[in-house]
């Protein structure tokens, strides 16, 4: 489930097309990713896609290792997630 934060997170970004990425992030299953920290994960997509709605496909189908490496939640990655998203 898509944490308070991250929603709102979407909705800024990707504004009209909020509840379609939600719904996309709410579908993301990642081969071997099940125990990997869920918000984390999807930060990784949204943060890259910097709202636009055509990157997810991309996004979606790369190696989500490359996803939070590119997004910055590789290695020490709260800090990251809380300059990004706010405290939780």
């Amino acid at each position: 489930m898509t944490t308070p934060r991250l929603q709102r997170r979407v909705r800024r970004d990707f504004g009209e097309d909020a509840e379609l990425v939600l719904e996309r992030l709410r579908e993301y299953t990642p081969a071997m990713g099940e125990k990997q920290d869920r918000e984390r994960l999807e930060a990784g997509i949204v943060l890259l896609a910097k709202g636009d709605v055509s990157r997810l496909d991309e996004l979606f189908a790369r190696d989500w290792r490359d996803v939070l490496v590119w997004s910055g939640l590789g290695a020490n990655w709260h800090p990251v997630l809380e300059q990004e998203l706010g405290p939780t």
